[in-house]
Protein backbone atom coordinates (compact mmCIF):
# COMPACT_ATOMS: atom_id res chain seq x y z
CA UNK A 1 0.00 0.00 0.00
CA UNK A 2 1.48 3.11 -1.11
CA UNK A 3 1.88 6.10 1.59
CA UNK A 4 -0.69 7.75 0.05
CA UNK A 5 -3.49 5.23 -0.17
CA UNK A 6 -2.29 4.42 3.37
CA UNK A 7 -2.59 7.90 4.37
CA UNK A 8 -6.45 8.38 2.97
CA UNK A 9 -7.66 4.99 4.05
CA UNK A 10 -6.88 5.85 7.41
CA UNK A 11 -8.16 9.17 7.70
CA UNK A 12 -11.20 8.10 6.15
CA UNK A 13 -11.45 5.41 8.67
CA UNK A 14 -10.47 6.89 11.68
CA UNK A 15 -13.35 9.87 10.70
CA UNK A 16 -15.54 6.93 10.76
CA UNK A 17 -14.90 5.44 13.96
CA UNK A 18 -15.00 9.15 15.59
CA UNK A 19 -18.75 9.00 14.45
CA UNK A 20 -18.55 11.94 12.24
CA UNK A 21 -19.11 9.39 8.92
CA UNK A 22 -22.73 10.61 8.41
CA UNK A 23 -23.24 9.85 4.66
CA UNK A 24 -22.48 5.68 6.06
CA UNK A 25 -25.10 5.84 8.94
CA UNK A 26 -27.40 7.36 6.23
CA UNK A 27 -26.97 3.43 4.44
CA UNK A 28 -27.55 1.63 7.47
CA UNK A 29 -30.83 0.71 6.07
CA UNK A 30 -29.73 -1.47 3.62
CA UNK A 31 -27.46 -3.52 6.09
CA UNK A 32 -30.89 -4.93 7.77
CA UNK A 33 -31.57 -7.24 5.02
CA UNK A 34 -27.72 -8.62 5.23
CA UNK A 35 -28.61 -10.98 8.10
CA UNK A 36 -28.49 -14.40 6.32
CA UNK A 37 -24.60 -13.25 5.06
CA UNK A 38 -23.43 -11.89 8.33
CA UNK A 39 -24.80 -15.02 10.16
CA UNK A 40 -23.38 -17.77 7.63
CA UNK A 41 -19.74 -15.91 7.97
CA UNK A 42 -20.24 -16.12 11.93
CA UNK A 43 -21.46 -19.70 11.40
CA UNK A 44 -17.94 -20.98 9.54
CA UNK A 45 -15.71 -18.88 12.12
CA UNK A 46 -17.52 -20.63 14.99
CA UNK A 47 -17.01 -24.40 13.42
CA UNK A 48 -13.17 -23.32 13.20
CA UNK A 49 -11.90 -21.05 15.61
CA UNK A 50 -12.35 -23.05 18.78
CA UNK A 51 -9.00 -22.94 20.87
CA UNK A 52 -7.35 -21.65 17.63
CA UNK A 53 -5.45 -18.10 16.44
CA UNK A 54 -7.15 -16.23 14.70
CA UNK A 55 -6.63 -12.62 13.13
CA UNK A 56 -9.36 -10.10 12.71
CA UNK A 57 -8.55 -8.99 9.32
CA UNK A 58 -9.43 -4.81 10.04
CA UNK A 59 -10.89 -5.54 13.20
CA UNK A 60 -12.25 -1.71 13.46
CA UNK A 61 -13.60 -0.77 16.72
CA UNK A 62 -13.76 -4.56 17.72
CA UNK A 63 -17.49 -4.89 17.65
CA UNK A 64 -17.35 -8.42 16.41
CA UNK A 65 -14.57 -9.42 18.98
CA UNK A 66 -16.56 -10.56 21.68
CA UNK A 67 -18.37 -12.69 19.66
CA UNK A 68 -15.35 -14.47 18.55
CA UNK A 69 -13.80 -14.75 21.95
CA UNK A 70 -16.95 -16.41 23.14
CA UNK A 71 -16.30 -19.08 20.44
CA UNK A 72 -13.30 -20.00 21.91
CA UNK A 73 -10.72 -18.34 19.07
CA UNK A 74 -7.18 -16.77 20.72
CA UNK A 75 -7.93 -12.97 19.12
CA UNK A 76 -5.50 -10.92 17.78
CA UNK A 77 -6.82 -7.77 15.62
CA UNK A 78 -5.05 -5.56 13.09
CA UNK A 79 -6.82 -2.04 11.65
CA UNK A 80 -4.70 0.70 9.45
CA UNK A 81 -7.42 2.91 11.60
CA UNK A 82 -5.20 3.96 15.43
CA UNK A 83 -9.09 5.49 15.86
CA UNK A 84 -10.34 1.89 15.84
CA UNK A 85 -7.46 0.28 17.71
CA UNK A 86 -8.43 2.64 20.55
CA UNK A 87 -11.86 1.85 20.52
CA UNK A 88 -10.87 -1.88 20.21
CA UNK A 89 -9.17 -1.91 23.24
CA UNK A 90 -11.00 0.27 25.19
CA UNK A 91 -14.22 -1.90 24.41
CA UNK A 92 -12.14 -5.31 25.46
CA UNK A 93 -11.37 -3.94 28.65
CA UNK A 94 -14.60 -3.55 30.04
CA UNK A 95 -15.43 -7.65 29.19
CA UNK A 96 -14.10 -11.10 30.53
CA UNK A 97 -12.17 -11.41 27.61
CA UNK A 98 -8.51 -11.08 26.63
CA UNK A 99 -7.59 -9.90 23.05
CA UNK A 100 -4.30 -8.06 21.41
CA UNK A 101 -4.84 -4.92 19.30
CA UNK A 102 -2.10 -3.26 16.64
CA UNK A 103 -2.35 -0.60 14.21
CA UNK A 104 -1.30 -2.26 11.45
CA UNK A 105 -0.90 -2.37 7.08
CA UNK A 106 -2.93 -5.48 6.10
CA UNK A 107 -0.66 -5.72 3.11
CA UNK A 108 2.45 -5.77 4.97
CA UNK A 109 1.76 -7.82 8.61
CA UNK A 110 4.53 -7.72 11.27
CA UNK A 111 3.58 -11.11 11.91
CA UNK A 112 5.76 -14.72 11.34
CA UNK A 113 5.25 -17.14 8.79
CA UNK A 114 2.38 -19.52 9.60
CA UNK A 115 1.22 -17.33 12.79
CA UNK A 116 -2.27 -18.08 12.73
CA UNK A 117 -4.78 -20.51 12.16
CA UNK A 118 -7.51 -18.45 10.91
CA UNK A 119 -8.45 -14.83 9.13
CA UNK A 120 -11.91 -13.36 8.99
CA UNK A 121 -12.54 -10.06 8.22
CA UNK A 122 -15.71 -7.90 6.74
CA UNK A 123 -15.46 -5.68 4.17
CA UNK A 124 -11.69 -5.60 4.24
CA UNK A 125 -9.73 -6.65 1.03
CA UNK A 126 -11.90 -4.74 -1.44
CA UNK A 127 -9.44 -1.87 0.39
CA UNK A 128 -6.48 -3.48 -0.40
CA UNK A 129 -3.87 -4.55 -3.59
CA UNK A 130 -5.31 -8.07 -4.05
CA UNK A 131 -2.04 -9.41 -5.24
CA UNK A 132 0.07 -7.93 -1.77
CA UNK A 133 -3.00 -8.98 0.47
CA UNK A 134 -3.53 -12.36 -0.72
CA UNK A 135 0.32 -12.88 -0.70
CA UNK A 136 -0.28 -11.97 3.21
CA UNK A 137 -2.76 -14.54 3.88
CA UNK A 138 -1.28 -17.31 2.53
CA UNK A 139 1.72 -16.51 3.84
CA UNK A 140 1.05 -15.60 7.56
CA UNK A 141 -1.45 -18.57 7.92
CA UNK A 142 -0.91 -22.21 8.72
CA UNK A 143 -0.75 -24.50 6.32
CA UNK A 144 -4.75 -26.18 7.17
CA UNK A 145 -5.46 -22.47 8.03
CA UNK A 146 -8.62 -20.78 7.19
CA UNK A 147 -9.68 -17.64 5.42
CA UNK A 148 -13.06 -16.42 5.71
CA UNK A 149 -14.64 -13.06 4.46
CA UNK A 150 -17.63 -10.84 3.21
CA UNK A 151 -17.25 -8.64 0.29
CA UNK A 152 -19.11 -6.58 -1.67
CA UNK A 153 -19.68 -7.53 -5.68
CA UNK A 154 -19.11 -5.15 -7.99
CA UNK A 155 -20.84 -6.31 -11.21
CA UNK A 156 -24.29 -5.33 -10.55
CA UNK A 157 -25.17 -1.84 -12.90
CA UNK A 158 -28.13 -0.60 -10.32
CA UNK A 159 -25.50 -1.02 -7.34
CA UNK A 160 -23.01 0.50 -8.88
CA UNK A 161 -25.16 3.16 -9.95
CA UNK A 162 -25.89 3.40 -5.99
CA UNK A 163 -21.95 3.78 -5.29
CA UNK A 164 -21.38 6.42 -8.17
CA UNK A 165 -24.07 8.51 -6.38
CA UNK A 166 -22.76 7.94 -2.72
CA UNK A 167 -18.83 8.74 -3.40
CA UNK A 168 -18.53 10.26 0.47
CA UNK A 169 -19.49 6.89 1.60
CA UNK A 170 -16.16 4.88 0.38
CA UNK A 171 -12.70 6.12 0.07
CA UNK A 172 -10.93 6.34 -3.27
CA UNK A 173 -9.00 3.26 -3.85
CA UNK A 174 -11.86 1.04 -2.62
CA UNK A 175 -12.79 -1.84 -5.52
CA UNK A 176 -16.13 -4.38 -4.94
CA UNK A 177 -14.95 -7.69 -6.12
CA UNK A 178 -15.15 -9.36 -9.48
CA UNK A 179 -15.01 -12.72 -10.41
CA UNK A 180 -11.27 -12.32 -11.55
CA UNK A 181 -10.44 -11.31 -7.84
CA UNK A 182 -12.29 -14.66 -6.62
CA UNK A 183 -10.15 -16.87 -9.24
CA UNK A 184 -7.00 -14.69 -8.18
CA UNK A 185 -7.66 -16.01 -4.55
CA UNK A 186 -7.82 -19.44 -6.08
CA UNK A 187 -3.84 -19.16 -6.95
CA UNK A 188 -3.08 -18.36 -3.58
CA UNK A 189 -5.27 -21.18 -1.75
CA UNK A 190 -6.18 -25.23 -2.03
CA UNK A 191 -9.77 -24.95 -1.65
CA UNK A 192 -11.76 -21.44 -2.02
CA UNK A 193 -15.98 -21.43 -1.28
CA UNK A 194 -18.20 -18.83 -2.22
CA UNK A 195 -21.70 -17.80 -1.18
CA UNK A 196 -23.69 -15.46 -2.52
CA UNK A 197 -26.35 -13.27 -0.56
CA UNK A 198 -28.75 -10.23 -1.74
CA UNK A 199 -30.17 -9.37 -4.37
CA UNK A 200 -34.38 -9.59 -4.15
CA UNK A 201 -33.47 -8.99 -0.33
CA UNK A 202 -33.06 -5.25 -1.11
CA UNK A 203 -36.64 -4.87 -1.93
CA UNK A 204 -37.18 -5.52 1.65
CA UNK A 205 -35.42 -2.48 2.91
CA UNK A 206 -38.85 -0.48 2.78
CA UNK A 207 -40.21 -3.15 5.03
CA UNK A 208 -37.85 -3.18 8.20
CA UNK A 209 -39.29 -1.28 10.69
CA UNK A 210 -42.62 -3.14 10.12
CA UNK A 211 -43.60 -6.60 11.51
CA UNK A 212 -43.71 -8.44 8.32
CA UNK A 213 -40.37 -7.57 7.83
CA UNK A 214 -38.92 -10.97 8.77
CA UNK A 215 -41.13 -13.07 6.65
CA UNK A 216 -40.88 -10.64 3.50
CA UNK A 217 -36.54 -10.98 3.64
CA UNK A 218 -36.78 -14.74 4.38
CA UNK A 219 -39.27 -15.18 1.05
CA UNK A 220 -37.37 -12.96 -0.97
CA UNK A 221 -34.14 -14.70 0.33
CA UNK A 222 -35.38 -18.19 -0.67
CA UNK A 223 -35.34 -16.24 -4.51
CA UNK A 224 -32.06 -14.94 -4.08
CA UNK A 225 -31.07 -18.75 -3.53
CA UNK A 226 -32.95 -19.61 -6.72
CA UNK A 227 -31.38 -17.12 -8.79
CA UNK A 228 -28.12 -17.25 -7.63
CA UNK A 229 -28.36 -20.95 -9.19
CA UNK A 230 -28.07 -19.94 -12.49
CA UNK A 231 -24.80 -19.94 -13.72
CA UNK A 232 -23.29 -16.14 -14.10
CA UNK A 233 -26.40 -14.49 -12.53
CA UNK A 234 -24.94 -15.10 -9.35
CA UNK A 235 -22.47 -12.42 -10.16
CA UNK A 236 -25.25 -9.62 -9.47
CA UNK A 237 -25.38 -10.46 -5.96
CA UNK A 238 -24.34 -7.79 -3.23
CA UNK A 239 -22.03 -9.53 -0.70
CA UNK A 240 -20.55 -12.89 -0.89
CA UNK A 241 -19.03 -14.90 1.91
CA UNK A 242 -15.67 -16.41 0.88
CA UNK A 243 -14.25 -19.65 2.57
CA UNK A 244 -10.50 -20.28 1.82
CA UNK A 245 -8.54 -22.74 3.55
CA UNK A 246 -5.06 -24.44 2.79
CA UNK A 247 -3.10 -21.83 1.67
CA UNK A 248 -0.44 -23.02 -0.90
CA UNK A 249 2.77 -23.28 0.36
Amino acid sequence: MSTERLENEQNFHDKRFEGSDSARSNARKYYSINNHSADRYAEIIATHCKGKSLLEYGCGTGSGSERWLNFGAILTGIDISPAGIKKAQERISTTKHEANYLVMNAEKMDFENSSFDMVAGTGIIHHLDLNNSFQELQRILKPKGHAVFIEPLGHNPFINMYRLLTPKMRTDDEHPLKMKDIRLLQKHFQNVEVEYFSLFTLFAVPFRNRKIFTRVNDFLRGLDRAFFHIPFLNRLAWTVVIHASHPRK
